[in-house]
């Protein structure tokens, strides 16, 4: 639901639409062939999937004529196109097809390795709000946050461009060499403010720990693994007693600097927390299994079982919590969400609510989005194959999910804040979970 400013997004475009263009056709010859179904029968009774795909894939080859005034050549399509274009028309909006280098990127970034400025925008908007920063990227150390709004920047006279749209800014964005520094300016609460960034290589962070007095955020430079750093003050409002952490996503080294966090909030002395899972649209199983080690137990498993799948043969894999982390001094804990709280984050909130250490669903907080108080509702997962012959992969939604008592999903639903924990904006989140951590 986010995407990142990098040098290849005009590439991109213009691979898309190509691809867009491959759709409708593979759209209108598939109900070309169900027209001619019965009078192509006799015909088509021996022959299986594969050779009606290298039918239909030589015909465009050789018939197809689209002529291409960008490039100044007929249109032709790469075995690549049509696989992508097969995923893209037939299977759900989460599987994906990639290339060679692509496959390599989506392995690369999800250990958290990223480039660019670290600012991602909703891609299902066009404005220049800001719909995310990367923890420990060139933005976020500059001091961009969520929600900010892009409004301009500075031409090589320091005279201000003012940004229209998003294209607009990354053609800016594009000039600058990697770590050449540019001013971004915003506004933030009617405020406006000016920022200077640059594009680099940079491994993401994904948690932030805060209490009254301190602020813990993981950091680093050219391309380092992030350590944990403290920043001046902390968290004002916080109570005492009362530890705050936020967590991005279930990637990279998240399971790591969140073990850290939770053991320095147990070192402080913190018996209640907030838990921050607003716009943490999932990640990887294994790494949630190992930060639900700190927020569930059981006192009949060593390691309880915080989800199941099943596929389409309805064989179960249960997925466990990686031991027993959990802190037998905290007395509560509030979750955070939003509508894109997604995925491995509703599987999380289903295994505390489930087990109920500290947790229950009357100690989730849910920001507006769309008019509803709900999380996304994701409960399907992806599996990702490679092909090793030609280094291609593909992503497929394989299995549906359930909580650990292996008949509750929330596809399709999300969870539903209950009466009073419904929140029409993200500052009224915390006011909302300490009034809730204060109740006895």
């Amino acid at each position: 639901m986010r995407k990142d400013l990098t040098s290849a997004e005009i590439k991109e475009i213009s691979r898309k639409k190509d691809k867009k263009t491959l759709i409708v056709i593979i759209c209108v010859l598939l109900v070309v062939c169900s027209f001619f179904g019965g009078f192509a029968a006799g015909y088509f009774a021996d022959n299986n999937l594969t050779n009606s795909l290298n039918w239909v894939t030589s015909m465009i080859d050789k018939n197809y004529c689209y002529y291409d005034e960008e490039t100044g050549t007929y249109k032709n399509f790469t075995d690549e196109d049509y696989a992508d274009a097969i995923v893209k028309t037939l299977l759900d909006k989460y599987s994906d097809y990639y290339t060679e280098q692509e496959f390599t990127d989506v392995v690369y970034t999800s250990l958290g390795n990223n480039y660019g400025t670290g600012i991602y925008f909703y891609i299902y908007s066009e404005d220049l709000s800001i719909f995310a920063v990367s923890g420990n990227s060139p933005a976020e150390k500059a001091g961009m946050e969520k929600g900010d709004v892009i409004v301009a920047g500075l031409n090589e006279s320091g005279e201000r461009i003012n940004f229209t749209d998003r294209e607009e800014l990354f053609a800016y964005i594009n000039k600058f060499k990697e770590k050449e520094k540019f001013s971004l300016t915003v506004t933030r609460k009617g405020v406006e403010m000016s920022f200077f960034v640059q594009k680099e290589v940079y491994v993401e962070s994904y948690v932030y720990y805060k209490d009254s007095e301190k602020t813990y955020a993981f950091r680093a430079d050219d391309g380092s693994d992030p350590e944990p750093v403290e920043l001046i003050g902390g968290m004002a409002e916080l109570p005492s007693d009362t530890a705050f952490i936020r967590l991005d996503e279930f990637s990279g080294g998240a399971a790591e600097q969140f073990a850290y966090a939770m053991d320095y909030m147990k070192e402080r002395g913190k018996t209640k927390l907030i838990l921050d899972l607003r716009s943490n649209g999932g990640g990887q199983m294994d790494i949630l299994t190992k930060i639900a080690s700190y927020l569930v137990y059981s006192e009949n498993e060593k390691r309880p079982v915080i989800a199941v799948s099943k596929n389409k043969r309805n064989v179960k894999t249960y997925f466990t919590a990686s031991g027993d982390n959990f802190n037998r001094n905290i007395k509560k804990i509030v979750v955070l969400a939003d509508g894109n709280t997604a995925s491995a984050s509703e599987c999380l909130i289903g295994a505390m609510a489930y087990y109920k250490k500290a947790f229950t669903l009357d100690n989730l907080v849910i920001t507006e989005h769309d008019g509803k108080y709900t999380t996304y509702g994701k409960g399907i997962m992806q599996t990702t194959y490679r092909n090793f012959v030609t280094g291609e992969g593909i992503k497929l939604t394989t299995d549906y999910i359930f909580q650990p008592d292996e008949t509750t999903t929330i596809h399709g639903v999300g969870f539903i804040a209950t009466e009073g924990n419904g929140v029409i904006n993200e500052s009224l989140s915390v006011p909302r979970a300490l009034e809730i951590l204060a109740q006895p």
